[in-house]
């Protein structure tokens, strides 16, 4: 459950991200690490909208455990 008063900016941010995931999906690039075990049981899920991170890192990378270039999740530094 979720406070009413963020409902409008998840959407937009959600509407953002599906947004994004579009342009990713159309260069090669959209899709998120899924376990191996769900990667496996669902081999499309990867690049569906439903698995992407809600708060996607602002560019893709190299995926050190398989190389695969993807975008991971926004990498915040606490401090």
């Amino acid at each position: 459950m979720l406070p009413r008063r963020i409902h409008d900016a998840l959407r937009a941010q959600l509407d953002v991200v599906r947004k994004l995931h579009e342009q990713n999906l159309a260069a090669g690039v959209g899709e998120v690490y899924l376990p191996y075990a769900l990667a496996r049981k669902y081999p499309s899920a990867a690049r569906e909208f439903g698995w992407q991170y809600v708060f996607p890192a602002d560019d893709v990378s190299k995926d050190p455990r398989n190389n695969i270039i993807r975008r991971h999740h926004l990498r915040l530094a606490l401090r």
